[in-house]
């Protein structure tokens, strides 16, 4: 390995699955939001909230069923933290209300790349 690639920052990632949505109303006003937010990103060119894929899985090998599955990166892993933890997207994250298993059953990790 090169000294250059050895000191590369890694990138950070969240990976979303959607098992069910429950209420489509606030599901669609956090997509509004959140969209509004990579938007933005994109348009600074920041190089976080990119999406890497998005979509319906083509298959599933084992587990539960999904309705959607989207993988962001992020400059790095401390970027995928703060922001996740920024007031922007505690703002759309709001939008699934008080109690979020109410509105969508999913899981969301942050990861760092290898």
């Amino acid at each position: 390995m090169n000294k250059s690639n050895h000191n590369k920052m890694k990138k950070g990632y969240w990976i979303g699955n959607v098992i069910e949505i429950k209420n489509e109303e606030r599901w669609n006003n956090y997509l509004t939001k959140y969209f509004q937010i990579e938007e933005k990103h994109k348009n600074e060119q920041t190089g976080n909230y990119l999406p890497v894929l998005t979509g319906q899985p083509k298959g599933k090998i084992q587990g539960s069923d999904l309705m959607f599955a989207a993988v962001v990166e992020f400059n790095s892993l401390q970027d995928a933290i703060n922001c996740h933890n920024s007031k922007e997207y505690q703002e759309a994250l709001n939008e699934l209300g008080d109690n979020p298993g109410e509105t969508v059953v999913r899981n969301l990790s942050i990861f760092e790349g290898s």
